[in-house]
């Protein structure tokens, strides 16, 4: 059975426009690994790419995405939510994307790489930091 790991939005962002180093650790451990992100995280780097690029050209990248096999995109459960809030409460620094992204990690005992450098304040998370 694979591992996994949760990707954030930042590091989608990376795969996505072709970013070296992201590419590499993704591509050399898809054999290796499951790669998760939340949906919710689908919906911020759809805005994210839809004020960047356009909205058809945000389509297209994000359908691409979805299709590729590489990230599913799990949809949020009410444990989730329910422990994302206790999260967002005891850390304030949070976002609520933050929140849903680290309950997952933490409920599945799994890698989560990130962009952010904060993240490595939470207790139990195991953080990959990935720089760009």
């Amino acid at each position: 059975m694979k591992n996994t790991i949760f990707l954030d939005s930042g590091v989608i962002t990376l795969y996505q426009s072709n970013h070296e180093e992201t590419l590499k650790k993704i591509k050399t451990k898809k054999n290796q690994f499951n790669f998760i992100s939340s949906e919710l995280n689908y919906i911020e780097l759809f805005n994210h790419l839809c004020r960047e690029k356009g909205k058809i050209n945000a389509q297209i990248i994000m359908e691409n995405l979805r299709q590729g096999n590489i990230i599913k995109f799990i949809p949020l459960s009410k444990n989730i939510s329910i422990l994302a809030g206790e999260l967002k409460c005891k850390y304030k620094f949070l976002s609520i994307v933050d929140a849903i992204m680290i309950a997952e990690a933490l409920t599945r005992k799994i890698f989560i790489y990130t962009t952010e450098t904060h993240f490595k304040d939470v207790e139990n998370l195991k953080v990959k930091k990935i720089d760009y």
